[in-house]
């Protein structure tokens, strides 16, 4: 009984430090990707395929574990980094819209637009203009 006692024991901490070490492995997962995207926002071509390839993970695998641990997509997470780099940039320099649209990843300036008013509820010119 005694040697039976023992071995649920250690089957349940080994069960737990295998649960434990899953979940710091996520969370450094998320963690990477998230410094990744922070220094890579202006890349056009960031796309999850690209992020998880970097972190040798499955698309659909990154995909699921970003939303889980963000609570947000990807998607919208990157677009949150983009759309406050350009409103710094709107705030503190003269660029054009199209060539703060470049800076953020966005090689369509018209889509920048519609994207930034769709964020703020203003286009780029109007925010800068308010400023």
């Amino acid at each position: 009984q005694e040697a039976e006692n023992w071995m649920i024991q250690k089957s349940l901490d080994i069960s737990r430090i295998i649960k434990e070490t899953r979940k710091n492995s996520r969370s450094m997962i998320t963690m990477r990707a998230k410094e990744y995207m922070q220094e890579n926002y202006g890349d056009e071509e960031l796309t999850v395929e690209k992020v998880s390839r970097m972190l040798h993970v499955s698309p659909n695998y990154f995909s699921s574990l970003f939303k889980k641990e963000m609570q947000v997509s990807f998607i919208a997470y990157l677009t949150d980094i983009r759309m406050k780099k350009a409103v710094e940039l709107l705030d503190k320099t003269d660029d054009k819209s199209y060539m703060i649209a470049e800076k953020v990843g966005y090689s369509d300036p018209n889509y920048f637009s519609h994207v930034f008013k769709k964020h703020y509820g203003v286009s780029p010119q109007k925010y800068r203009k308010r400023g």
